[in-house]
């Protein structure tokens, strides 16, 4: 059971969202940065140095127009905003189906804060941890952090969050840490979900996998899936975890994003993106569902599987030019076709 929160009805308004999201008729997620601001001070991000900035009170519209199967509330740090249960609430009031997760860093969080988010309509909750001890509050710039996180977080879950699950970055430097990590958060009634350091935030490759540590990576995700049977808490799928050290070893990423297609991100201030590091695609007004162009990468996916074999290696030389190692060149805009027709 993901949560206990999922009923009937929610099986009955999710279940045609679902279809039609396969379809391509609606993002699959909506990634909504209610603030970029940040407590922390991580060396491989930069949303800490934001200054002031513009936010919308109210995101309903938004969602209603892009009517994502599910949504992640993110920042920066999101309990920076003191309005954030109300937030949620109203989204949760107005849209029939809308699974929402929050990611936070853990540092203000609270019993209170938490359970007020978890009661206003959150589904899933979600804090960031990578390393166990004080290494996390070295990588992550703030002192007391694991302390505290360890303080906070099966208390919530002896409350009455039972879904809480810990984000966990593989790095160059936690990998001795992954699999105790799984126990850990075992033992506090929790789950683990893990993603792939990338630099593309602000360049800083430093926490990258490297090829002297491949060997090492690829035990460490032996023993996951054996602790995903054994413990039950990994969220992965095993195609995932099956495809990181690929992924660590290609240059360029793997092929196949969806980011703009099933994924779109939103601003604070109502902006949308295809990605979080990526080119703005225009206000939230303006956008049109299913009208985002696809990457160079993604057309030439298409043209490989349609048989186009040296149009395809054209556009794959083309996507890796563009977008570089970290991906912040600018990307070709193939305006005239829908992405849904490359799918």
């Amino acid at each position: 059971m993901i949560t206990s929160k999922i009923g009937w009805r929610e099986v009955f308004y999710g279940t045609p969202k679902f279809f039609l999201m396969k379809m391509g008729r609606r993002p699959f997620t909506v990634h909504l940065e209610v603030t970029k601001n940040c407590d922390l001070h991580c060396n491989f991000c930069d949303y800490w140095q934001t200054g002031k900035e513009t936010r919308l009170d109210d995101y309903v519209a938004i969602l209603e127009k892009l009517d994502p199967l599910t949504l992640v509330i993110t920042g920066g740090e999101p309990l920076i905003r003191k309005d954030l249960p109300q937030i949620i609430a109203r989204i949760k009031a107005r849209i029939k189906f809308i699974y929402i997760s929050m990611i936070t860093s853990g540092y203000l969080l609270t019993i209170e804060k938490g359970l007020a988010a978890w009661n206003a309509g959150l589904d899933h909750f979600s804090i960031s941890l990578d390393f166990l001890g004080e290494e996390h509050d070295r990588n992550r710039g703030r002192v007391g952090l694991f302390a505290h996180i360890a303080d906070v977080a099966p208390k919530l879950v002896a409350a009455e969050v039972d879904n809480l699950v810990f984000n966990s970055v593989i790095m160059e430097d936690n990998l001795d840490h992954l699999v105790p990590l799984v126990r850990q958060a075992k033992a506090w009634g929790a789950k683990v979900s893990f993603s792939t350091y990338n630099a593309r935030k602000n360049g800083n490759v430093t926490h990258r996998v490297t090829a002297q540590n491949m060997a090492k990576l690829e035990n460490v995700i032996v023993d996951l899936l054996r602790l995903k049977r054994e413990l039950r808490n990994i969220t992965n799928s095993d195609y995932y975890l099956k495809k990181i050290p690929e992924y660590f070893r290609a240059e360029t990423g793997i092929s196949g994003c969806v980011a703009g297609r099933k994924l779109i991100q939103v601003t604070p201030d109502g902006y949308l993106k295809r990605c979080a590091d990526k080119e703005v695609l225009g206000y939230w007004t303006e956008f049109q569902p299913g009208t985002v162009p696809p990457t160079a990468a993604q057309v030439g996916a298409s043209l490989f599987y349609q048989g186009w074999f040296l149009l395809a290696v054209l556009f794959a030389w083309g996507a890796i030019i563009l977008d570089g190692a970290d991906g912040k060149l600018a990307r070709v805009k193939l305006m005239t076709s829908p992405a849904g027709k490359f799918e």
